[in-house]
């Protein structure tokens, strides 16, 4: 009866939340008592203590879900063939243990048993290390497995965890990207007019025009296919894009795109559908925005009914309340006392109406002015580092066509344009290239003093060279200050940043077909005109390389009689030494003289 009355006492004294902790760490310790078992090894402590002390909702809420999960763990390896070892430190050469009677007995240890082992104390401290994490990463964790109640192992924990913390990352990395991407947006962009009901910015970027295109169709704002804010903006297209304040989400006039044109007038507009709006249309939505469309739609459809919008519904008192709020707001005129009757009311709305349109197209021509006047102040045009980064691309490729670029600041265009071309100097292709030393030419003509006639005929060679790896250029003039250099003008166009990035590819297929043959159709070329040639004497006797091969071997294939003889000769004069001899007898009959070949026998 005392120590009824003194336990009493005690959790008398003790709050509804303290009650509730040392009622859940009785429940436990009565369901799981060999964990709740105060041990010597464990220095007094039970491995319950350790996960009362890690437990991180001040109430031991996660306590009997992280008891199941160490005696769950315990019991799944104890019937995998483990045993238990009851101790803090894992043994090495000596270990302890516990004899039913409670007596402490120190045995030693062979090193290799100790792979049967399992350590519920190192169980229960992971289990411990892993509490405050699950419960810090709550908002990260599937709805399912929020509850620990729902985990049967220790595995199952970690991963829940680590999974959790991967969500928890991926998050954080995508509010960093959306951070940078926010910054560049503000960075690539201008307010032009900011007030309480509208704010018009022009990006100067695709990635400004990306981020405030966001939930729209425009290709300016594209991000999941081709975007072409950079390709218009380099014809001279300036984008204003106004977003409604008083306009739901789902509205499609929530973002409207106004377009100017290079000469700096307004072109169109775009809502959020991407659908072309016109006048009538934009100051439609700049009505619905004066009253309030996303606060109450009661107002609208007060205005469509009194503007004689057959669809419109007639409106309920809550309607013609909101709609006399929202002309009040816009400081227009209501008589109270007229508007009493039905009648007197449709007057007083049919005369605000005409009030709120005229503001709305007025508003209308303030925006189109202020953007028109920006884009004369700041003409859109070509970014010129995309062109010139598409330019280096293609510069690494390139062997032989040059590109050069104009910027409209320097022509005074509205469109960048662009020109390739190549030089060839015929004269250092022939004096050097490895392909004329191997054929053995030279020049047939005085390349000092050239005539007439000799000029148009390596002017003619280069055109039909270019025309061999089919390249029809614009124009090929040669240098005034020698016939033998050429600058060869290909193409030029100009455009957009798409339009230079299809002519580079088409360039570049053309600079391939120069490198497959451009030196070959020019040396035939020349060699058709007679402008270069063998030495004469040389193709006197040898008319060219094969057929030099032919005679030296001819004399060795006289009949059956003497082929064998002929055979080994044949040999002969391919080995090191017979190489040697057909030099010096190529050198003699150089000199017009000439040798038979007779092999000593």
């Amino acid at each position: 009866m005392q120590h009824l009355f003194e336990s009493f006492r005690k959790y008398s004294t003790l709050t509804e939340e303290q009650l509730l902790i040392e009622d859940r760490k009785a429940k436990v310790a009565q369901i799981y008592p060999e964990l709740a078992k105060k041990r010597e090894s464990l220095d007094g402590e039970s491995v319950l203590d350790v996960l009362i002390q890690a437990d991180p909702s001040e109430n031991q809420k996660y306590l009997e879900g992280a008891a199941r999960i160490l005696h769950q763990s315990i019991q799944h390896a104890l019937d995998g063939g483990k045993e238990a070892f009851w101790a803090k430190k894992w043994p090495d050469a000596t270990t302890v243990t516990q004899t039913a009677d409670g007596d402490t007995v120190t045995s030693p240890v062979d090193p290799q048993d100790t792979d049967n082992l399992i350590s519920p104390w190192g169980i229960a401290m992971n289990i411990a290390d892993l509490l405050p994490r699950f419960h810090k990463l709550q908002p990260f964790i599937t709805p399912s497995l929020r509850d620990i109640n729902q985990l049967d192992f220790y595995g199952d924990l970690l991963s829940t965890v680590q999974l959790a913390e991967q969500h928890q990352q991926d998050k954080e990395r995508r509010k960093q990207a959306k951070e940078r991407e926010k910054a560049a947006a503000r960075e690539g962009s201008r307010v032009i007019a900011e007030n309480d009901y509208y704010t018009m910015i022009r990006p100067e970027t695709s990635e400004a025009s990306c981020y405030y295109g966001q939930g729209t169709q425009w290709c300016i704002s594209s991000t999941q296919s081709s975007n072409y804010f950079d390709e218009y903006t380099s014809e001279g297209k300036a984008f204003y894009f106004v977003f409604f304040a008083h306009l739901s989400q789902d509205n499609k006039y929530k973002k409207v795109a106004l377009v100017i044109d290079h000469g700096g007038d307004y072109d169109e507009a775009f809502d959020a559908e991407d659908s072309s709006l016109r006048t009538y249309e934009v100051v439609d939505a700049i009505i619905q925005n004066l009253l309030h469309e996303k606060e109450d739609a009661g107002a609208l459809m007060a205005y469509r009914y009194y503007d004689n919008d057959r669809l419109a519904d007639d409106p309920t008192d809550a309607d013609k309340a909101d709609y006399v709020k929202q002309i009040k707001e816009l400081d227009f005129t209501w008589d109270e006392i007229l508007a009493k009757t039905e009648r007197g009311f449709a007057t007083e709305a049919g005369e605000t109406n005409e009030k709120i349109r005229d503001k709305a197209a007025r508003w209308f021509r303030e925006m189109k002015d202020e953007a028109e006047t920006d884009a004369r102040e700041n003409p859109a045009g070509p970014n010129p580092e995309e062109f010139d980064k598409l330019l280096n691309a293609y510069n690494e490729e390139a062997n032989n066509i040059d590109v050069e670029l104009q910027f409209p600041d320097e022509t005074g265009a509205s469109y960048t344009m662009w020109e390739s071309q190549a030089y060839v100097d015929v004269e250092e292709i022939i004096g050097s290239h490895p392909l004329v030393k191997e054929k053995r030419l030279k020049w047939r003509i005085n390349t000092e003093q050239t005539t007439d006639e000799q000029d148009e005929e390596i002017r003619e060679a280069v055109d039909a060279a270019l025309k061999y790896v089919d390249l029809w250029p614009d124009d090929i003039e040669a240098d005034y200050n020698t016939v033998f250099e050429f600058h060869i003008r290909i193409d030029s166009n100009g455009g957009s940043l798409g339009d230079f990035d299809s002519f580079l590819d088409n360039t570049l297929h053309q600079d391939r077909q120069w490198d497959e043959g451009f030196v070959e159709g020019l040396i035939e070329a020349l060699e058709e005109k007679g402008l270069i040639g063998r030495d004469e004497r040389e193709e006197e006797y040898w008319p060219d390389p094969e057929e030099k091969e032919k005679q030296i071997e001819l004399p060795f294939e006289k009949g059956a009689k003497e082929g064998a003889q002929a055979e080994r000769d044949l040999d002969y004069i391919r080995s090191p030494q017979g190489a040697a001899l057909r030099q010096r007898v190529g050198l003699r009959e150089n000199q017009g003289i000439k040798i038979k070949i007779v092999r000593r026998k």
